[in-house]
């Protein structure tokens, strides 16, 4: 640079410093000329060379900057999704047994009730009153048969078609007892299981009769979700495979699994059935509709992308930029890799060959950049 200064600064003196002078032959023009182009020739050489220590000194900023990603095993999982409805274990109409007047209804719609629980009565005023007298009836005629055994059996007095007429008595009003007590309780409906009650449609003071249901009982408790699943997942879908069942109009989602799974394919849609099982039924109502997602792949160790970082070429295949280092240098060389790819699921591919673990693929960048390319990662 000192010579450079030196030389520059003897050009200003021979063009300007130098006392005016009225201009020479040709032979000393071409002269000066010569040694001006002279002049320019080593002042250009020696910006070059200036050039060149910068461009070795700032390598960094001649090349584009991209982000990257280290490829690493992470567990992979993949779900497809179906519609299913909640359906319950146990859910039955109740019928009266005999005919009658609704006398009262002991329970409200949605109210859990225990096994055996009395659920309504008909009206049982008549028969009440003929079993009372039936029954102070039967209580002459115990006494009258006892007090006949004991004169009967151990002292001989009376007849035995006395004792027998008494006890003829007495047995068969204890039968006419026993009807009339069945009769009553036929005025009864009881839970026949734990449950909840999901509808009364008999109303206190109307007729209830064998063919009309008074109300319905569900077994909240042993609720579950029914799905139909295309014939393609027959193979994917086995008893345990983990599911996940969203409430839509609830809001919420509970982790789950199949129960069952059916083995008969419907000639009309192309599905079969599963039953996946409801942890909780808090709040569940049979024949709400959910959504079901159903866990058909898992690979524990897998290698996965971005989606959006796997590429095509005009003829279908799939590829990805990787990052492979520049020995001595702080750039990175930008390689197309061909790979083959899995399922994709939230936005993450799982890749199958073309890549190891430890792999560095471009990121941000990805879309723009080119074989070759040499960029630096920031």
């Amino acid at each position: 640079m000192k010579k450079l200064g030196f030389i520059l600064g003897g050009v200003v003196l021979a063009s300007c410093g130098a006392p005016e002078q009225s201009v020479g032959t040709m032979e000393e023009l071409k002269a000066q000329k010569d040694s001006l182009v002279e002049v320019r020739s080593t002042v250009d050489a020696e910006i070059a060379a200036v050039d060149a220590k910068l461009e070795a000194m700032d390598t960094i900023e001649r090349y584009d900057r991209v982000t990257s990603i280290e490829v690493a095993p992470s567990t992979f999982v993949h779900y497809f999704d179906v519609f299913g409805l909640v359906e319950a274990d146990k859910s039955i109409n109740l019928y009266p047994t005999a005919s009658g007047k609704v006398a009262k209804i002991h329970v409200r719609n949605g109210q859990r009730v225990a096994k055996g629980q009395l659920l309504m009565t008909l009206d049982t005023d008549i028969l009440a009153s003929s079993l009372k007298e039936l029954e102070n009836g039967l209580a002459l005629a115990k006494t009258v048969f006892e007090k006949q055994e004991r004169l009967w059996m151990n002292e001989q007095i009376g007849s035995e078609i006395q004792y027998l007429q008494t006890k003829n008595n007495y047995d068969g009003l204890v039968q006419k007892v026993t009807t009339l007590k069945e009769q009553i309780a036929l005025s009864e409906i009881r839970a026949p299981f734990a449950g909840a009650i999901d509808n009364i449609f008999a109303k206190e003071g109307e007729i209830a009769a064998p063919q009309m249901p008074s109300m319905r009982l569900v077994n909240t408790s042993g609720v579950y979700v029914k799905a139909d699943v295309p014939e393609s997942y027959a193979n994917r879908v086995r008893v345990g495979t983990p599911a996940n069942v969203a409430f839509t109009s609830m809001d919420y989602e509970v982790a789950a699994q199949v129960l069952q799974v059916g083995q008969f394919i419907q000639e009309g849609n192309r599905t079969f059935s599963i039953n996946v099982s409801l942890p909780s039924s808090e709040g569940v109502k049979p024949n709400q509709m959910v959504h079901v997602a159903l866990q058909d792949y898992s690979n524990a160790a897998a290698l996965t992308v971005p989606a959006s970082l796997v590429q095509q070429d005009v003829e279908g295949n799939d590829f990805i930029y990787t990052l492979k280092p520049v020995a001595g240098a702080t750039h990175f060389e930008v390689v197309k890799t061909w790979v083959s790819t899995g399922l994709t699921f939230e936005g993450r591919t799982e890749i199958l060959t073309g890549l190891e673990a430890g792999t560095v693929v471009v990121d941000k960048g990805s879309r723009s950049v080119r074989t070759g390319q040499n960029v630096v990662i920031g």
